[in-house]
C-alpha cells in the first residue's frame, strides 16, 4: 500500500524522515556466558525431571505433604522491592515434585531483611518457612520467656535459612492455612534430615 501525498500532511512526512534512526544509533549490552545449568542457593545444580508430575504450594489442599530431596533456589524480582524463594521437594518414590514459593523484602548486602510479620499475608509464607525451620530445632527457638510463640521476626538472614534447608538431604513440608481472613494458603517445613 503506497500513501498518498494528498492523504499525509506535509509537515508528518518531514518529521518522519528526520527523525529516523540508522543502525549505528542502536543502543544494546551483550555478551557471552556459559551455561552450567540452573543452580541450587548453594551452587548445587538443579535436577531435570520431566516425567515428575510438578506441583506448585498453592495448588494443594490444606493438610497435605510431601517429603523429597531440597533444592532451594532465589528469584531475583528485577524492579520490585521484593525478591522470592523456591523451595522445591522432590519426591522420587512417587515421581512427584513441590514447588513451594515465598516472597520476601529485598535483603542487604549481607542477606538480612526485617519485620516479617505473621499477619503481614505478602510475606506470610516467608514467616512460616522461618518459623517452621527453627521449630524442627526445637520449640525452645519459637517460644518467648512466657511461652508464647513468635509472631514477628524483627531482624533475620534470610540467606542462611534458605541454604541451611537446600543442604539437607530430605525435607517434608505440609500445607497449612494462611491468616484467618486470607484466600491465601501457606506452607511450612516439619521434618528436616
Amino acid at each position: 500500500m503506497t500513501l498518498s501525498k494528498a492523504n499525509v500532511p506535509e509537515e508528518s512526512i518531514e518529521e518522519v524522515s528526520n527523525n529516523q534512526i540508522s543502525f549505528d544509533d542502536l543502543e544494546f549490552e551483550a555478551e557471552y556466558t556459559e551455561n552450567e545449568g540452573y543452580r541450587t542457593i548453594n551452587g548445587k545444580e538443579c535436577r531435570y525431571e520431566p516425567d515428575y508430575e510438578t506441583f506448585k504450594n498453592y495448588e494443594l489442599d490444606v493438610g497435605l505433604d510431601i517429603s523429597g530431596y531440597p533444592e532451594v533456589s532465589i528469584i531475583k524480582k528485577d524492579g520490585k522491592s521484593y525478591d522470592a524463594l523456591r523451595v522445591r521437594v522432590i519426591d522420587d518414590p512417587a515421581e512427584e515434585i513441590l514447588d513451594a514459593y515465598l516472597n520476601f523484602p529485598k535483603a542487604d548486602e549481607n542477606g538480612y531483611i526485617e519485620n516479617i510479620n505473621k499477619t503481614f499475608d505478602f510475606y506470610r509464607q516467608c514467616f512460616d518457612f522461618i518459623f517452621s525451620i527453627l521449630r524442627c530445632k526445637g520449640d525452645k527457638y519459637v517460644l518467648d520467656k512466657n511461652g508464647d510463640e513468635y509472631n514477628k521476626f524483627r531482624r533475620i538472614n534470610i540467606l542462611q535459612f534458605a541454604r541451611f534447608v537446600d543442604q539437607q538431604k530430605a525435607i517434608r513440608v505440609k500445607i497449612t492455612e494462611g491468616n484467618e481472613d486470607s484466600d491465601y494458603d501457606s506452607w511450612e517445613i516439619i521434618e528436616m534430615e
